[in-house]
């Protein structure tokens, strides 16, 4: 059972900031059919990271990255965003949110229509040559799979990979900063889909509570930062997040016919 209240107070919080901000890791994902990397029965129990996900596993032989991409990327590239990420992307257009700080690298965010969103785990739907750097969409690379096993780039010949963060590689550069520095000045986080259990995203909430900014927490499971968070709200991100849409319009009319 969801608290009314809850809901209530995670959209007074969203309608009264200024500069808010939302977290989102696997969970929004999952409710799309996405399966968990790091959970009970995700990915890297059947595929071992350090052989499969693991940037010197992928130098030395990019063969086995490329068995775990054809297993899994069906259904990456076949997933559809859910009524969680178009809640988020309507947040967005009522300009109550300023910015998606992501996890995740499966582009449902932009494909729900949100526009400002910092992919932190890279994306699976670009790659680029290990050699020259030339890039290649998924259409090219589906296309090469069929000839070849990894895929080699046309240029230079050399293996190519996808634009996601492998075990062992630093964040992207940019995204990492914006993240930190939108955390910052936030003045409200809503973290949805998230454990916060994976460095350095885990910290950003942080960085918002330094600024003396609120958390709202919707997550499956507990996190390490609940007795931090304004609301928390233990369910699925597809069913809290459009609830909290739905009493944020209707406080707007209320105040609008007070007004």
């Amino acid at each position: 059972m969801i608290e009314k209240k809850a809901i209530e107070k995670a959209a007074r919080l969203l309608l009264d900031s200024k500069a808010a901000i939302v977290l989102t890791g696997a969970g929004i994902s999952t409710e799309s059919g996405i399966p968990d990397f790091r959970g009970e029965d995700g990915i890297w129990k059947k595929y071992k990271p350090e052989i499969y996900g693991n940037i010197q596993a992928l130098l030395k032989d990019p063969s086995k990255f490329w068995q775990l991409a054809e297993d899994v990327a069906p259904t990456l590239f076949n997933a559809e965003p859910n009524p969680g990420h178009y809640a988020l992307a309507e947040l967005e257009k009522m300009n109550i949110v300023k910015a998606i700080i992501t996890q995740n690298i499966d582009e449902l965010h932009q494909k729900a229509g949100a526009v400002i969103v910092y992919e932190v785990h890279g994306n699976i739907n670009r790659f680029s040559c290990m050699g020259c750097r030339a890039s290649y969409i998924k259409e090219q690379i589906l296309k090469k799979l069929k000839k070849e096993k990894p895929p080699l780039c046309d240029f230079c010949a050399m293996p190519l990979r996808p634009s996601v963060v492998l075990f062992g590689e630093n964040l992207p550069n940019f995204e990492k900063y914006m993240s930190v520095d939108i955390a910052k000045k936030s003045d409200l986080m809503l973290i949805a889909g998230s454990s916060l259990s994976v460095a350095p995203v885990c910290d950003l909430p942080i960085f918002t509570l330094a600024n003396k900014g609120k958390l709202i927490i919707v997550n499956n499971q507990p996190t390490y930062m609940d007795e931090k968070a304004e609301v928390v709200i233990n369910n699925k991100t597809g069913i809290v997040l459009p609830l909290i849409v739905k009493e944020i319009k209707n406080i707007k009319f209320e105040r609008g016919k007070h007004s």
